[in-house]
């Protein structure tokens, strides 16, 4: 059973993680560009979005088979560097949910390109002086979002 999960686990963190962690790298500037009038890049940043909505939410996955590995063999309940790994995924999973995909909505929201029923007029727009400063955190969270991933990487083969 420990070797299905194990197979499942590391599946899920191939096919959700890495198209997330590569969507929240990518949107800020696909966004930038759209808001310079690229059509393309408005297509992107729509891709890009849903792709770190969705998959960020099946991302979540990925801990919760960790934690039923770590249940089926109380070998894994003895080493730390589990329990430091699922802590990580938690806030980067927190970090996705609170901070980066608020933000891309907003952004979203600005260039007129979310669903009329997901779109909220006052709360999902930029001014014109905050898209700077929203693009720059959009590029921190995503990279400690993508370091958090690595170094959980790191920790499973220690």
């Amino acid at each position: 059973m420990t070797t299905i999960l194990i197979a499942l686990h590391v599946l899920a963190a191939v096919l959700f993680l890495g198209p997330v962690t590569v969507a929240v790298s990518s949107f800020h500037t696909q966004a930038l560009k759209a808001r310079g009038g690229d059509t393309r890049a408005a297509g992107a940043a729509t891709v890009l979005h849903k792709l770190t909505s969705t998959y960020g939410m099946l991302a979540a996955i990925v801990p919760l088979l960790g934690v039923a590995i770590m249940m089926t063999d109380s070998a894994y309940w003895k080493q730390g560097q589990f329990h430091a790994a699922i802590a990580l995924a938690v806030i980067a999973w927190v970090i996705l949910l609170l901070l980066i995909i608020p933000r891309q909505k907003k952004m979203m929201g600005s260039l007129g390109l979310l669903d009329p029923a997901d779109h909220d007029p006052e709360t999902d727009v930029l001014s014109e002086e905050k898209w700077a400063k929203t693009k720059s955190q959009l590029s921190m969270f995503g990279g400690i979002f993508s370091l958090l991933w690595v170094v959980m990487f790191v920790l499973m083969f220690l």
